[in-house]
């Protein structure tokens, strides 16, 4: 692996670096029961999950260097003064400190799969014997999910505080990957949310976007608080760097978990969004929040994300996911079809099941290309030349995310507005 500094000043900068999670046998470790448990409404195929999710490295590899989530731990965790601490952390989170020693005692890469996996729980107690759990430590299928835990904003790091103690671990996985891997390079971090005691201090990274070096846009959703924007809002101007904020207040509701299912950028002057919520009659209010000296300058509120953005220079039009059929805006949209990944301006991939939405983008000067055909025949992404690739996900969706979901990008290129 080579040195990797963190630079995310954009959404769309040229792609460089990313981190993902190719999933493995922590989906098969959830049951129709236990599924709740961690967030998901039904258990996914493991083959067909990877399946898709080959296509996504395969596209992402022909532009950047790819980093496996798990390898990075690995890598990690060779440290033994570091796997300790992160062991102990693990072990007193979930009430299992009898294991400290056994997993101490596991080599990295091996240690690594099974924090993903899961550690089985030891019947030996009448307690557990009766417990339903089968997991000490539970297994972490919303891994490949690797956004939410942990941000970037130009040069540091945000570590999340996550909404729903199923995702608690992935956190701490991360702080240890970003704070100690010595390829992987920082100006520190703006904040840990694992550090935070308050339960009304909750940022996930699908709520996060960095629209310009100067200028980032954050939800007020169902897994990110107010309290929790304000402090990483004071942490980040506190530290220097960004002093312009938009957040937009959207439904706490299944269907938008984060700002990044309702709204994600494509290209410098182009977002795809989901209609009803960004223009239609039901859009969710923006409000922009000016930093000075460290403080709060001011707060004003606009009836819309779009209106908000072009009083700080962001013109942008937008691209209805699902088209203009209400139907299938709603589907669509359930099936992330408005959570686009950019690898460099007007270059993005998405799930081919989402054909309306291909269709609105075909419309605005996007050339459609499949995965498959990116990857078996070689083939160049022009600049200047918008294009969407497609790629399989059927079953990925149905984890509740997309393609920028599934992609912690490390590095990109400035933008050139």
């Amino acid at each position: 692996m080579r040195n990797t500094q963190i630079n995310l000043d954009s959404e769309i900068g040229k792609l460089n670096a990313v981190m993902v999670h190719r999933p493995g046998r922590e989906i098969e470790n959830m049951t129709p029961a236990s599924a709740p448990d961690v967030l998901y409404d039904d258990i996914l195929n493991l083959q067909l999950a990877v399946r898709e999710h080959d296509q996504l490295t395969g596209v992402l590899s022909r532009v950047a260097d790819v980093y496996e989530f798990e390898d990075l731990l690995s890598d990690t965790l060779a440290d033994e003064h570091i796997k300790g601490l992160l062991i102990d952390e693990l072990v007193t989170l979930y009430g299992c400190e009898e294991l400290a020693e056994e997993l101490k005692a596991s080599e990295g890469e091996g240690l690594a799969a099974q924090l993903f996996a899961g550690t089985p729980m030891r019947k030996d107690s009448l307690e557990k014997f009766l417990s339903p759990l089968r997991h000490a430590i539970p297994p972490l299928p919303n891994a490949f999910f690797t956004r939410d835990a942990v941000m970037a904003v130009n040069e540091s790091v945000i570590i999340g505080s996550m909404a729903f103690k199923a995702r608690f671990a992935e956190a701490l996985l991360l702080k240890a990957i970003f704070k100690y891997h010595d390829k992987i390079r920082s100006d520190g971090f703006y904040f840990d949310g694992t550090a935070s005691t308050s339960q009304k201090i909750t940022i996930e990274g699908g709520d996060l976007l960095v629209l310009r070096e100067d200028l980032i846009m954050i939800g007020y959703s169902e897994r990110t608080t107010t309290r929790g924007i304000d402090t990483l809002m004071s942490a980040i101007a506190e530290k220097g760097g960004v002093e312009n904020f938009v957040v937009v207040e959207i439904p706490k509701s299944r269907a938008t978990i984060h700002l990044d299912m309702i709204f994600t950028m494509v290209d410098r002057d182009k977002c795809v969004v989901f209609s009803p919520l960004i223009t239609g009659m039901h859009k969710c209010k923006a409000f922009h929040v000016r930093y000075e000296q460290q403080r709060v300058k001011r707060i004003v509120e606009y009836p819309g994300v779009l209106e908000a953005l072009r009083t700080q220079g962001l013109d942008l039009k937008p691209v209805p996911c699902g088209g203009d059929n209400e139907l299938r805006q709603e589907r669509e949209q359930w099936s992330s079809g408005a959570n686009f990944f950019a690898m460099a301006p007007g270059h993005i991939i998405g799930f081919e099941h989402n054909q309306a939405t291909a269709e609105e983008l075909s419309k605005s000067g996007f050339e459609i290309v499949t995965a498959d055909r990116l990857i078996s025949e070689d083939l160049a992404l022009e600049p200047g030349r918008p294009t969407l690739v497609t790629m399989h996900g059927s079953e990925l969706s149905r984890g509740g995310g997309g393609c920028r979901c599934m992609t912690m990008p490390l590095n990109r290129d400035q933008v050139d507005w």
